[in-house]
């Protein structure tokens, strides 16, 4: 009876790891972007801690409603500073990631391909960031190529 919990426990554990771990990414890019019209911080309230709360959040979609695992993070239009949120890398599975049109500025890490692996959708135009497009891009076996880095260049 106590190997049947053991592996129970074992099959569990990674579930639930990854919803804190989502939960944590969103706390990151709250705390790291500055909100000027408080988009995020209208909807984004982690004193709720009921099944797929996050789900709720203005610009975050989740795989089932009712679960904290981040689908996408679709911040567009939302006027945010600061720099690329490292937090992020704690959505590991996100597939959808649009942070265009912001202040954002910096430089887009270049391990990007290593923290989203999964990505799908990334879009980026219409910021402030600086250098070059990371060549780790191309590591990210599904990213739909076209379009993502649009204007990421200012001439």
């Amino acid at each position: 009876m106590p190997s049947i919990l053991v592996v129970l426990w074992s099959l569990l554990s990674p579930v639930s790891i990854g919803r804190v771990s989502d939960i944590n990414c969103l706390k990151s890019i709250q705390d790291s972007l500055e909100d000027p019209y408080g988009y995020l911080n209208a909807t984004w309230d982690f004193s709720n801690n009921t099944e797929g709360f996050i789900c709720r959040f203005t610009g975050v979609e989740c795989w089932h409603y009712d679960e904290n695992n981040v689908l996408n993070i679709l911040s567009s239009n939302m006027s945010l500073k600061g720099q690329f949120p490292r937090g992020i890398r704690d959505c590991y599975f996100l597939t959808g990631l649009d942070l265009s049109n912001n202040e954002l500025s910096g430089p887009i890490p270049s391990d990007i391909s290593r923290i989203l692996p999964f990505l799908t959708t990334l879009k980026l135009s219409s910021n402030k960031f600086s250098g070059e497009i990371p060549k780790s891009l191309a590591n990210i076996t599904f990213l739909n190529p076209f379009g993502s880095l649009q204007e990421y260049v200012r001439k």
